[in-house]
């Protein structure tokens, strides 16, 4: 059998620890960056489909297409605060939800989602055909 040498064994112990580098940020994710990430995909789909609502009907008010979005994404979505619950409800200020508001007047939906400690984790505002996000996180916005 052919002896390894320091240098190939050297490849070896930094190939290893290159992954092991690589794949701990991975795992290592903690509950609340990952509830949040997927309050910001579901913010994401919702504001998504919302937009798309009113692209397809000019004249629709924001009440029929919040109730209409909120059931349909209540069905595929998860609530990551309360397990079990739907994700939106049609209200204000309730912990552990995503709240649609919406204003016929105004043309407007708000939905801001709040956790179990009542702190608020993101708040988008629709205006359609635009919109304005901010997240608790990274204090930064996203908007059309």
């Amino acid at each position: 059998m052919k002896k390894l040498s320091v240098v190939e064994i050297a490849v070896v112990i930094f190939a290893i620890v290159t992954l092991i580098i690589y794949l701990v940020p991975h795992f290592s994710l903690n509950n609340e960056g990952k509830i949040s990430s997927q309050i910001k995909a579901d913010n994401a789909v919702f504001t998504s489909k919302i937009i798309e609502e009113f692209s397809a009907n000019k004249n629709l008010l924001p009440s029929i297409a919040s109730k209409k979005v909120t059931e349909e994404l209540n069905k595929i979505q998860k609530n990551p605060f309360n397990k079990g619950e739907n994700l939106y409800i049609l209200s204000k200020d309730e912990l552990g939800y995503s709240n649609v508001e919406y204003d016929d007047n105004l043309k407007m939906i708000i939905v801001t989602t709040i956790d179990n400690n009542n702190s608020i984790i993101a708040r988008t505002v629709i205006n359609p055909p635009s919109f304005v996000t901010y997240y608790k996180d990274d204090n930064k916005e996203a908007s059309n």
